[in-house]
Formats: structure tokens, C-alpha cells, sequence
């Protein structure tokens, strides 16, 4: 077994040039096989060459890192590096300095003191700060003079623009016929007439019989029965008076001149109330205040009836049907006095109240708005076979309103 093999996981202590004791290399086998104790051999001591011999450095054969000074080189000794020049020129930043004799600083003097001056003859900013010389009198007065003839100029231009270009010469003392115009018969946009209708619906509204309601209405002896029917008191409070925000009209349409008084009642219900004259009296037109015709909206929507005369709100609509196509006819909403029941009128384009119709809404019409609904009175027909119940047909317009004549 070699001694010079090292292993790294054996911790006994190295073999020493002193040891006298031999690995037993070189025994022999049968010395093992008969299991005699033997012990190995003495070491042979080695002569240990001297120092810096051949065969020293042969037995401990190894590494060696030797330091070797170097002298450096000086700047006289020191090879020069060439320079390659491309194009001829070589551009350095810093240029040598070339030494010369020893130059001595430069020594400022120092200057001498001045005089103390006062503070109060420095200029300086924050002394001065807001001063200023004053203006002469005369630049003030010349200021002034300019400012108000700028004034006078503008307020003449002004005037100048204003003014027509061309007006017309006329004689003041020509006289200029006056235009009279027809009064309404007995009614007035303001006056006596309107304070009577007031006080005759306020005698209307607390009525609370049928009796009392005959002396106020217009044609009372045909519409008795009627009245009798149909009449619904307004339960107004005793002390109750029409509004004084309740409009007046005054008006001819429908053939007959007439007053319109529209406001709320006790209720809050709206009113349009109806006045017309009777002899030297001042009656109101109960059918046309209450919307009233031959044939009521509750049967005109079911269909019952032969139609005949009617109070209602038309509007021109674009409902059609098979039955009533648009090639044939023209429709319109009817609704009732309170807005809510509805029925359906259409008229034959070859029929005179076609016409009609159309001129009572061709204003709306011109001025791309929706034609809002206008009080009529028309006469209503059967529709043919195959119409809805609430189908009907218009076969004249009496009048707009809803007073008769």
C-alpha cells in the first residue's frame, strides 16, 4: 500500500520520514494463509540530498510560484506607440501646457472708502416705489376736453344709426279717416257684459234644481225635458263667484256673436261656459256649455244609435282600416267634453265637409305643428258594415264651436 496516496476521509496522522515501520509490502502469501503474527519491516531510511540539488527537486517534484521583480521601464527607455492618422490630422482636447518662468499672482488694490452719502438722496426702488412727478394743470384740463368730445361724437352716431334712412314727408294736417269697426252685438271684450255672464254662472253653479236653472239657460222651453234628464248640479258653495283669472272671449263663430267663460269650478273641474243673447236678456247656452248633442259618447262608442248632431274635439289623425281606406277617406279623433271618451270620424274626400275640415286645420298645417283639437259641432252617420263599433261617419260640419245659431 502506497504511503503518497492521500484519502481525504482517513483522519490518522500521515507517515513521517521517522517512521521505522514498513507497509508490509512484499510479503509474502503464504505468511498470510498459515496466520502467523508477523510484524512489518523496518523502513529503510532514505539520505536526504542537500538543498538545491537535482534529486531534491526530483522527490518533491510539485508547483512553484516564484515572485520576480521587473524594473519599469522609464519615459526616455519607453518604446513610442505609433499613431495612425486618418486624413493627415489628429484633433486632442487638451493642448500641453507649456512650461515657463514662474509668473506672480496678480494683486487687486484695495480702492478707498468714499464719502457717506445721506439716504435720503439714494435712488434706489424701494424709495422711489409710487413716486411720480405731477402732470401740469393744463394736461388734465386738454384730457377732459378730448374725453367729452369722444362722448358728443359717439352719442351723434348713435342717433344717425338709429334714424330711419328715407321718411316719408306728411302733411300734420292731413287727417286720417278713421276705421270703425261693428260691435259685437252687445258684447265686449271688457265691459258690463262680462260681469253680468260672472254673476249669471255664479247662479248657475248653486242651483241645485232644475227649476231654478230654466230662467237662466237659453231656449228653455224646448230644452226642459232634456234638462230634466240630463242636468247634474255643479254643488257650488253659496259664497262661490267665478275666478277673476277666468278668461273672456268674445267671438262669431258658428253664425251667432257669443261669450266664452273658462275657468275651473268648486270641483276643480274645468268649464267652458257659453253666453249668448236672448231678447234684451243675457241667457247661457246650456247644450253648448255642457257638450251636449243628439246622441251622447257613451253610445257613439258602442256603436248604438243613428248618430245625428254632435259637440266634440276633432284632431286629424292617420288611423285607417280596410274599411276605411286612406285612398277614400280622411280621419279624425272626436272626444268628448271631458277629453277621455273617444270616438272615430271619417269623411269621403269628395264630400264638401272634407274641405272644410281640412281649411279648419290647414294654419296648423302650414307651420309643421301638430294641429291641436278644435271645438266642432258635425253630424254623424252610421259607418258601412264591417266597421268597428266606435266607427262613424262624418256627413257634415255644422259649425265650429258649439254655439247653434
Amino acid at each position: 500500500m502506497a504511503t503518497n496516496l492521500h484519502d481525504p476521509n482517513n483522519h490518522a496522522p500521515p507517515v513521517a520520514a521517522a517512521d521505522v515501520w514498513d507497509d508490509g509490502v512484499g510479503w509474502s502469501r503464504q505468511a498470510h494463509e498459515s496466520g502467523a503474527v508477523m510484524l512489518p519491516r523496518k523502513r529503510q531510511r532514505v539520505r536526504q540530498a542537500p538543498p538545491g540539488s537535482e534529486s531534491a527537486h526530483s522527490a518533491n517534484s510539485g508547483l512553484r510560484i516564484n515572485v520576480e521583480s521587473v524594473a519599469r521601464p522609464t519615459a526616455a527607455t519607453a518604446p513610442s506607440l505609433p499613431i495612425k492618422e486618418y486624413g493627415g490630422e489628429v484633433f486632442r482636447l487638451e493642448q500641453p501646457l507649456a512650461e515657463g518662468p514662474f509668473q506672480a499672482a496678480i494683486v487687486i488694490p484695495a480702492m478707498p472708502l468714499a464719502a457717506r452719502q445721506d439716504p435720503s438722496e439714494l435712488q434706489g426702488e424701494s424709495q422711489d416705489w409710487g413716486k411720480a412727478r405731477q402732470h401740469p394743470l393744463r394736461w388734465l384740463v386738454i384730457a377732459g376736453m378730448g374725453v367729452g368730445g369722444v362722448l358728443v361724437a359717439a352719442l351723434a352716431t348713435q342717433e344717425l344709426l338709429l334714424s330711419p334712412k328715407s321718411k316719408t314727408q306728411t302733411n300734420p294736417l292731413e287727417l286720417v279717416q278713421e276705421v270703425k269697426v261693428e260691435e259685437m252685438q252687445g258684447f265686449e271684450p271688457d265691459g258690463p257684459c262680462e260681469e253680468n255672464a260672472r254673476s249669471l254662472l255664479a247662479a248657475y253653479a248653486k242651483a241645485t234644481t232644475p227649476e231654478a236653472v230654466l230662467p237662466l239657460i237659453r231656449n228653455s222651453a224646448r230644452l226642459s225635458p232634456r234638462l230634466t234628464q240630463y242636468w247634474q248640479p255643479w254643488l257650488a258653495p253659496a259664497e262661490w263667484l267665478p275666478s277673476r283669472n277666468a278668461a273672456w272671449e268674445v267671438s262669431a263663430q258658428g253664425g251667432v256673436c257669443h261669450g266664452c267663460l273658462s275657468g275651473s269650478r268648486p270641483d276643480f273641474a274645468p268649464y267652458r261656459a257659453y253666453f249668448v243673447r236672448e231678447g234684451d236678456s243675457l241667457r247661457i247656452d246650456w247644450e253648448a256649455t255642457e257638450g251636449l248633442g243628439e246622441a251622447t259618447f257613451a253610445s257613439l262608442a258602442r256603436g248604438i244609435g243613428a248618430g245625428g248632431l254632435v259637440r266634440c274635439h276633432a284632431t286629424p289623425e292617420n288611423f285607417y282600416s280596410l274599411t276605411f281606406p286612406e285612398t277614400q277617406f280622411r280621419s279624425y279623433k272626436l272626444l268628448a267634453l271631458d277629453l277621455e271618451q273617444v270616438v272615430w270620424g271619417y269623411v269621403k274626400l269628395d264630400n264638401p265637409a272634407a274641405a272644410e275640415l281640412l281649411k279648419a286645420f290647414e294654419a296648423a298645417k302650414n307651420e309643421d305643428d301638430a294641429p291641436a283639437d278644435r271645438p266642432m259641432t258635425l253630424r254623424l252617420a252610421p259607418a258601412p258594415a264591417g266597421a268597428q263599433k266606435n266607427q262613424w261617419i262624418i256627413g257634415e260640419l255644422l259649425h265650429i264651436d258649439w254655439v247653434s245659431p
